[in-house]
Formats: structure tokens, sequence, C-alpha cells
């Protein structure tokens, strides 16, 4: 007994430690699951980065879109992806005047132009405000004209709560790269609300466009006499060819090269006089009218103008 408990204590020591080594290889015959980092270690797959709508690229460059609406004014202007239209033909004329300003891919205006309130300019308006959205139209309220289709665009005005503005002689608005000053009515006529139509003169680069309605020739002895720049490379002859303007002395002094005269084959007027028509042939401008070209746009670059019409102008008989 005397050397028994020392070999018992160290039988019991070298168990603990078999033990011990056991625990630390894992159980002994358990095999080891650990695995060895791999010589190529595979990569998290990249995130995506979200891909932006891509921008629509403007159309730069301006074009003025003289539209065959009969005889009665309606024009589409667009700048540098920006739009704007001058009156709206007759009541009857708007389908028209909508259909083809969507067809050139249009769907919002920045302006609405009201020249003046006979019915051969507002008539088609109701169509055009409800199919386009527009910030501002320029037009004077307070003109004295009791046309229907006149007072029916005032209700819509006020039913609506159209933001207007009359525009002031002098007044210089932008149209995208482009820019047109409001150089008539200088004078306030009671009696004749021709006379009283919105001028403007339209600027892009190096050309100018000169927009007057209905103008008749006492107003252009007024503009002559203003000593505004009246040169234009592009003219709209004042009312529809009439005999009441587009005067020897006024188109002298317009010099265009390039006329348009918004025209119907038939109206009630009689328009365009004989007289007229040869007084703008003898300018010596390139020169359309809607009755016999169709459609005519005059498209300018900054610097030159090219004329695309609806109806071939070899095929016309002027």
């Amino acid at each position: 007994m005397k050397y028994l408990k020392p070999v018992i204590v160290l039988l019991l020591a070298a168990f603990l430690m078999l033990g011990a080594v056991a625990c630390v290889n894992g159980g002994g015959n358990n095999p080891d699951t650990t695995a060895a980092p791999a010589d190529n270690p595979t990569e998290a797959p990249a995130t995506e980065e979200p891909t932006e709508e891509p921008t629509p690229e403007v159309k730069k460059g301006f074009d003025l879109h003289f539209i065959d609406i009969g005889t009665g004014d309606g024009m589409l202007l667009v700048c540098d992806g920006e739009a704007m239209v001058i009156d709206s033909g007759n009541v009857g004329r708007g389908e028209k005047m909508v259909s083809y300003i969507k067809a050139q891919g249009v769907t919002e205006l920045k302006y609405i132009m009201v020249t003046h309130g006979h019915a051969d300019h507002v008539g088609g308006m109701p169509e055009i405000i409800e199919a386009f959205p527009f910030e501002t139209m320029f037009i004077n309220l307070e003109q004295r004209c009791t046309e229907e289709p006149f007072k029916n665009l005032l209700s819509i005005i006020e039913e609506r709560k159209i933001n207007t503005v009359n525009p002031e002689v002098g007044a210089v608005y932008t149209l995208g790269g482009g820019s047109f000053k409001v150089i008539g009515p200088l004078k306030d006529d009671p009696n004749n609300l021709n006379n009283c139509s919105i001028c403007i003169k339209f600027t892009y680069g190096e050309n100018t466009f000169l927009l007057c309605a209905d103008i008749s020739a006492t107003v252009e002895s007024q503009l002559l006499k203003s000593g505004e720049d009246l040169t234009a490379d592009v003219f709209k002859a004042d009312h529809h060819g009439s005999s009441a303007g587009n005067v020897k002395k006024f188109l002298s002094t317009v010099n265009p090269k390039y006329i348009c005269m918004q025209v119907g084959t038939e109206n009630k007027l009689g328009y365009p006089d004989k007289s007229t028509v040869k007084r703008l042939e003898q300018t010596g401008a390139e020169f359309y009218r809607n009755d016999v070209h169709g459609d005519v746009v005059m498209h300018s670059d900054g610097k030159t103008i090219t004329v695309t019409t609806e109806k071939v102008p070899e095929a016309a008989e002027n």
C-alpha cells in the first residue's frame, strides 16, 4: 500500500493527459472538416449600377410652319425644342391644327399668341387649349371684338384661369435659342380690329422673320415711321394678301427673301387681291401661299433658310 498510492496518482495523471490531447485533436478519430483556403477564392458578383433613361436629343434649329387651314392665320414655331402657336384659323380648323402640331412631335407649348379677335384667327383655339399644356397666352383681353368665337375664348380663359399677358411694344421673349420682339400695335384703333394685331419680329441667329397678322397700310406706315428695323428674311404677307396692306414702300423696306401668304382656295372676301399679289411678286422673293403649296415650312439653322412644302412647288400654278 505504501507504493500503491504513487502509482495510482501517476496513472490518473497519464489518463488526464491523454484525454486532453484527444480534445485538442477533435476527438481522435474524427476527420478534420476545416476547409483549406482555396487558391482562387470566388468573388461576390458586382452590383450593376442603375441605368438612367437617355435624355431625348433636342432638335436644333428654328422651324416656322405656315399651316394650311384655309383663309386665316395658323402658325407653329419650334425653336431648339420649344414651341409656340400663333393663331388657330377659323371655327372647325382646330382639329387640323392639333393633328398637325402633334405630327411634329410637339407635346407641350411654351406660348400661345392670339394676334386679334377675329374668327379666322381664334376659331380653333378651344381645341388647341384642350390638347396642349402651355405656360402663357399673349392676348389683349380688352380689344373690342363681339364675334362669338372670341367671346367663347374669353369664357374658356376665365374658366381655366389661363395665365394671360398683353405684351407691350418693345418687350422681348425667348423661345429656345431664338427670341422675338413685339413691334406692334403702336396705337389702338377702335374702328379697325385688324390694326390692333400683335406684330412680332422673330430672330434666330442671323435670320429674321416678320409676322404682322392682319395690319393695313395705316399700321405699315406707323411702323415705317417708328424707326424699328423692319428688314426680314421671311415675311408673312399682311392680311391674307388683301388690298388693304402690303404697300410697295413697306415691302421694299422689309426686303424679304421669302414670302408666305396664308390664304385658302375659297373665301367670301376674294383674297388675295390681284394687285397685291403682283406687288408681292415684284419683290423678287420666293413666294409661297397655302392655297397653292399646302403646308409651308421654313427652316433656319441660324444662317441659311430652306423651304419645304406639302405640294411640290414646280407642280403648283401661281
